[in-house]
């Protein structure tokens, strides 16, 4: 089937899923209005739990863990500034402004300590924030990120060249199913999911196919990591300085950024520890949820 849309027709919604709507709220930090999902605090003593996405991806890829989590601390979980329903500023979107606004964030909320899970570019964010903030890091869970010594393909070469990686990016609004299938990559087996959530992701990457907010901010965000060296070149002396406890989770069929990255980072940062989950790829949090939620826990 061939899905087209036109420009005036097609409006990106990022719908909220149900089972989030009554934790959605907005804030500010860092000058920036932010869509965050808060279960809230029932107590002082709480954890809390801070989830930062991956990069083109929204704080929905949480939405199976959010409540594996909630019994247990308070969790929290924003679209980044320029994803999914937070604000989208015109500026150059860097890991350090992306790790100062979840200080700022973590400040506005008054949440003196927390967990800070980070998905994949999430991950480098989180690093970030602990190696500028480390008192308000209790733990960092890093899963299947940051990419270290990953080789770009030829697509994500495009994508460095301004106006060549937008086009690209843009191709995907002739297809719905082409837009959809562009995501496979990102899952050890994406039709296992369940239909539930196929068709989430179909209107996701709908959304985000559509969204010229989006994709500036996709696009900023990834020629900067390439030019901080962020994309395959990681800082080992920096990571060496990581104090706080470090959990890294990988799924075994992570083919964007591989297992061995996951082994390097585990032996750069002190006192990390590895953990693989099998028949899983880029995105445990979505294919293997219980698995993952056990992890942050542990």
């Amino acid at each position: 089937m061939h899905t087209g849309a036109t420009q005036e027709h097609m409006k990106p919604k990022f719908n909220v899923p149900d089972s989030l709507k009554p934790y959605q709220r907005r804030v500010n930090a860092n000058g920036v209005g932010l869509h965050i999902y808060d279960s809230g605090a029932t107590s002082a003593q709480d954890i809390t739990f801070l989830l930062i996405h991956g990069l083109g991806d929204e704080a929905d890829s949480w939405r199976q863990i959010f409540p594996l989590l909630m019994g247990r601390g308070r969790v929290v979980a924003p679209d980044l500034p320029g994803f999914g329903r937070s604000d989208h500023p015109r500026r150059a979107y860097t890991l350090t402004f992306f790790a100062d606004t979840v200080v700022a964030l973590l400040e506005n909320l008054k949440i003196p300590q927390a967990v800070l899970v980070g998905n994949s570019m999430g991950a480098a964010v989180a690093l970030r924030v602990a190696g500028r903030r480390a008192d308000l890091v209790a733990r960092l869970v890093l899963v299947d990120g940051p990419p270290v010594r990953s080789k770009l393909g030829k697509v994500q070469m495009m994508f460095l060249i301004p106006g060549q990686g937008e086009k690209i990016y843009s191709s995907f609004r002739n297809s719905q199913d082409a837009a959809y299938e562009s995501l496979r990559p990102y899952y050890g087996n994406l039709d296992a999911l369940s239909p539930e959530d196929r068709q989430f992701l179909r209107e996701r990457v709908w959304d985000r196919v559509w969204s010229d907010d989006q994709r500036r901010a996709y696009f900023s965000t990834f020629r900067w990591m390439a030019l901080e060296g962020l994309l395959g070149n990681p800082n080992p002396a920096r990571l060496g300085r990581i104090q706080v406890p470090t959990t890294l989770v990988w799924g075994e069929q992570d083919l964007l950024i591989p297992v061995e990255a996951g082994k390097l980072l585990c032996s750069w940062i002190p006192g990390a520890e590895l953990h693989l989950i099998p028949g899983c790829g880029h995105l445990p949090q979505q294919e293997k949820p219980q698995e993952l939620a056990r992890l942050i826990l542990q």
